[in-house]
């Protein structure tokens, strides 16, 4: 995640007379009481989203028979759950303390984590959404068996650990240094790198890689639909669309749900990634409700890691089904 330098400044400096200089703790906590919000929205992210994916882990794991289908529902589920165990936490750590991070190990592991988790997500739905237009619009072709479906997602997981390791390297601590010989240490770009061209090029080839992502889900999903509808009107040929009905169009509905809600939930840290990395400079003048409103937009991509395990209750009759009857289990074991 990109590194925003308003998330650092703060309205205190003001109240301060000509003689009496703000701690670091009390500097810290300005800001932290600013990014409250943030806080308390990422906590309920946390808490959601490993109770979700939990339990898509265990329908999906126990109740579903392997097919390429269940495979990408539980590679999300499982990225969707790390997520929630690190990358988030790790953010939520970031506001409370963002000038007292001292731990210059955690910030370069967790935003490293964070990165391949993201990018992990979008690369594993472009296997799904590729395995659904071969299915559906190569019908009389190859079908992808399981065993390749595993080898696109880990080959999917291995690009997004390629693609973030620099992340490692670009975060950091960077030294924020006030008046009063007060000295804080925030979880950012790293001060020796800081200066380069090298956060602005990174931060480029990412804001290219999410927006091929979606131009290409939004193509390949395009295809599929139109495919769809083309044979829904077709009566000739009866054998291609026996091949289409066994498709499963409810799981193609499914799979265009999560990549809607994936692409919802990034499109508003792309485009504050994309004006804090072209811009250069502050994206917008600093305020209190700036300071407040823009970590937390900032960090809304965190919603799509708790969204998946929604869809699939809403969309999946049997999904449902089968949580139903474990809650009614866990009520009569505690009663």
């Amino acid at each position: 995640m990109a590194s925003y330098s308003f998330n650092v400044s703060t309205s205190t400096d003001t109240s301060q007379s000509q003689h009496t200089y703000l701690t670091l703790q009390e500097r810290n906590d300005s800001i932290a009481s600013q990014r409250l919000p943030t806080i308390i929205f990422l906590g309920i992210l946390v808490a959601l989203g490993i109770i979700g994916n939990v339990t898509v882990l265990l329908v999906y794991g126990l109740r579903y028979r392997p097919t390429t289908f269940r495979l990408y529902i539980l590679s999300l589920a499982v990225i969707d759950l790390l997520s929630c165990c690190i990358a988030i936490p790790l953010e939520m750590a970031d506001n409370l303390f963002p000038l007292m991070f001292y731990s210059e190990a955690l910030c370069k592991i967790g935003r490293f984590f964070g990165n391949v988790f993201k990018i992990g997500s979008a690369f594993v739905l472009i296997v799904m959404a590729a395995g659904r237009y071969w299915k559906i619009c190569r019908p009389f072709s190859t079908p992808s068996t399981l065993k390749s479906a595993r080898r696109c997602v880990a080959f999917a997981i291995g690009m997004a650990v390629l693609f973030s390791w620099p992340n490692a390297i670009i975060q950091g601590l960077k030294v924020r240094s006030y008046p009063g010989n007060v000295t804080g240490y925030d979880c950012s770009i790293d001060d020796d790198i800081v200066k380069t061209e090298f956060p602005f090029i990174y931060s480029t080839i990412l804001f290219v890689v999410y927006m091929v992502t979606f131009i290409l889900l939004c193509v390949l999903y395009t295809k599929v639909v139109l495919e769809l509808r083309r044979h829904v009107k077709k009566t000739s040929s009866f054998k291609l669309n026996d091949k289409v009905k066994k498709s499963n169009p409810r799981i193609t509905k499914l799979m265009i749900a999560i990549t809607l809600a994936f692409i919802l939930c990034y499109l508003p840290n792309c485009v504050l990634d994309a004006g804090t990395t072209f811009k250069r400079d502050y994206l917008f003048p600093p305020s209190p409700l700036v300071l407040g409103l823009l970590p937390l937009l900032s960090r809304t991509f965190f919603i799509n890691n708790i969204i998946n395990p929604v869809i699939y209750f809403i969309g999946e009759a049997k999904f449902r089904r089968i949580l139903k009857k474990y809650l009614r289990s866990v009520y009569y074991l505690c009663v």
